[in-house]
């Protein structure tokens, strides 16, 4: 996967069970060099970076790197919000999001 980023998730439902439980997540956005990040947290740039640092809003997507301790669901994916390079939703679901061949990666401007 190369160089990637995570999002600690505290108490969050499964998407396929809905069994509480801690998550972390891998997301290429941003400078991508392991740095490990909360909901709210500000995104850091100017280093490995991957993604628009000007973008006021942008959909990320990112995948699980644990299953659920309930219904041992493997594939989770993240749906990330990021607004003016602040982490401020996510959503944890069963399918991917399937960008255009002609995107970037893993991640969309919503609003540039």
């Amino acid at each position: 996967m190369g160089s990637f980023n995570t999002l600690k998730l505290k108490n969050c439902a499964c998407p396929s069970c809905g069994h509480l439980q801690n998550w972390t997540i891998q997301f290429k956005y941003g400078d991508c060099w392991q740095h490990e990040y909360c909901l709210f947290d500000e995104l850091k740039w100017n280093g490995n970076d991957i993604g628009v640092q000007a973008a006021s809003i942008v959909l990320i997507e990112g995948i699980n790197e644990n299953t659920c301790q309930n219904c041992l669901i493997e594939e989770v994916y993240a749906r990330i919000f990021v607004d003016d390079n602040k982490i401020v939703a996510v959503s944890l679901v069963e399918k991917n999001i399937l960008f255009p061949m002609n995107s970037d990666g893993d991640y969309v401007v919503i609003n540039g």
